[in-house]
């Protein structure tokens, strides 16, 4: 028996293929981002809101990284001391614990996957 070989010659635009990846990059980056942001802001400590309305997404322009962020001037001490006493649901390290929850990881995961599916349709 002979094996046959079949070649086959794709000739891909560069430009495009990178705009393409780019494009589905950052937004699969924001997406999961905003995934981590939203869980995040159901935990954050609440009085009248400032703290939960700081939050912020930032992702490069390259879509290769992206921060979450609360800006206000307690956001630190809020997220790390442990002894405050919060309302129901609401806790310290509201960033940290759901940044390491493996549901919320798997779900991003799953955006950015999304992500280049829906830019390859």
């Amino acid at each position: 028996m002979s094996k046959k070989s079949f070649k086959v010659d794709v000739r891909l635009d560069k430009a495009k293929i990178s705009r393409i990846t780019s494009q589905c990059t950052k937004k699969g980056t924001w997406s999961a981002l905003d995934h981590l942001a939203a869980v995040s802001k159901e935990q954050v400590p609440l009085d009248q809101g400032p703290l939960k309305n700081s939050c912020y997404v930032d992702v490069a322009d390259d879509g290769s990284s992206g921060t979450v962020s609360y800006d206000t001037p307690y956001a630190i001490v809020q997220h790390e001391n442990m002894a405050y006493q919060h309302q129901r649901g609401r806790k310290a390290k509201y960033l940290e614990d759901p940044c390491n929850d493996s549901s919320v990881q798997s779900e991003m995961r799953e955006l950015i996957a999304r992500a280049y599916r829906e830019q390859m349709e």
